[in-house]
């Protein structure tokens, strides 16, 4: 059969339609960059997130030495294409208790068109033992968390007493002397390098008279979170009025001070040993896991940066499941997901994924498909996890392992918030002893 002219246009057309939506189909890139940092031997690694599978893949160059000693943290600067990794360093005891700290740096790597990592550049907080990073909502200061403050003639050693005084007010009992209280440490931010630049604090001055290089805060420091402009910090005792447990609220200003929230000391009752302080992906919830009671304390953030409890106040974590380690939200902020490194229950995984149901006007927290006969609150994943996101494509929910040296990758329901494995595996091996793990969208 001949076609006319038009019929053979419109056949090429429908063609070129079939192939071009076939194409699109099947067509596979890199979704992101999941940078994750292991203590084992100190090191920092790349890998590509395949769109359609989730599949993960070594970035070339993997994986590269973190900078220092003990990587406990990293995060990514707004662009994605700088990424910095917190060395706690190593600590050691002398005879007299002080501590001395070896490795202790903050690290900064390029990330390359191919997620490759380079090293470009160290520098020291001003206090030790730091253990969290935060960035600025501008991106244009990052925030160092650091147990203790500087002091004493050596600056790698937490100098120790016998007794309590102004600069010594933190017992430790293990050794049964005193330390300095805590610190946050203030970078500006090079935008088009990522270098550091120490930020003075203006408002409090050493007994010399000049600006202090750091921002004190009280003892015990555990973690803290930057939601909107505001810094909340816990930390396990406040020497002023001998509560336990407590969050601090501090205005992080467009200038880099930190100024603490007028009542910004706020005990958090019936807290006995928190964990972690993370928000809702819209920014709508705070929340703060406390291992002591195995319980979620979910608050909303006031016009003056206090938090304000729900009702309710607390949820109780998912059936069979403890020691909670870190959190995130999907998307939309319709599920929260808690990573557990114990399940109780008789034949379960050693470790999981708690999931809740997230109520959008009252923040009420419901395990996933709560039944006493059968729950299915929780998910497997690798043994001893220590951190979890979403994926940019909000397809996929990771966790990096700390007890299996893994990552392991999981499929979102977007209807009931559900998870199970990747279609191509769900287990893809990393670096020793994962200590954390986040992604860059940037793959251009």
């Amino acid at each position: 059969m001949k076609l006319s002219k038009l019929g053979r246009i419109a056949l090429a057309t429908a063609a070129s339609l079939f192939i071009g939506f076939g194409t699109q189909s099947c067509y596979y890139y890199t979704e992101a960059y999941i940078i994750v940092t292991g203590s084992q031997y100190n090191q920092v690694a790349s890998y590509r997130e395949q769109n359609q599978t989730g599949v993960l893949s070594a970035a070339p160059g993997n994986p590269l030495s973190s900078g220092g000693n003990n990587p406990i943290r990293a995060l990514l600067l707004n662009g994605g294409r700088y990424v910095y990794v917190l060395n706690e360093g190593t600590p050691t005891y002398n005879a007299d208790g002080s501590i001395k700290w070896t490795g202790a740096t903050i690290s900064l790597f390029s990330i390359g068109g191919d997620g490759g990592l380079s090293s470009q550049f160290t520098v020291p907080s001003q206090g030790r033992g730091s253990i969290r990073l935060a960035l600025a909502t501008s991106g244009s200061y990052l925030y160092v968390l650091d147990q203790y403050q500087p002091g004493g003639s050596d600056p790698n050693t937490t100098p120790s007493s016998t007794s309590v005084s102004a600069a010594t007010p933190c017992y430790d009992s293990a050794h049964g002397v005193y330390h300095p209280a805590g610190d946050i440490t203030v970078f500006s931010i090079d935008p088009s390098t990522g270098r550091l630049f120490l930020v003075q604090n203006q408002q409090q001055q050493n007994s010399l008279g000049t600006p202090l290089t750091y921002f004190p805060i009280g003892c015990g420091a555990i973690d803290f979170h930057l939601a909107s402009s505001y810094l909340y910090t816990a930390e396990a005792l406040d020497p002023a009025s001998g509560n336990s447990q407590v969050v601090y609220a501090y205005n992080a200003s467009s200038n880099g001070q930190l100024i603490q929230v007028p009542g910004g000391a706020q005990p958090i009752t019936g807290a006995t040993n928190i964990g972690v302080i993370g928000t809702s992906s819209s920014g709508s919830y705070i929340y703060i896991l406390d291992n002591g009671t195995n319980s979620i304390f979910t608050f909303t953030q006031g016009g003056n940066g206090l938090l304000s409890a729900i009702s309710g106040g607390s949820a109780a974590n998912a059936p069979n499941a403890a020691g909670m380690t870190a959190l995130t939200t999907d998307s939309n902020s319709k599920y929260l997901y808690i990573t557990d490194t114990q399940a109780t229950s008789l034949g379960a995984s050693g470790s999981v994924i708690a999931g809740y149901d997230i109520t959008g006007s009252s923040g009420d927290l419901t395990p996933f498909n709560l039944n006493p006969a059968n729950s299915t609150a929780t998910f497997p994943t690798g043994s001893t996890p220590v951190c979890i996101f979403e994926d940019p494509s909000h397809q996929y929910i990771y966790t990096a392992n700390a007890g299996s040296s893994n990552i392991t990758g999981s499929k979102i329901d977007p209807n009931t918030g559900t998870l199970t494995n990747l279609s191509k595996g769900s287990s893809f091996t990393t670096v020793g002893t994962p200590t954390w793990c986040l992604y860059s969208s940037n793959t251009d």
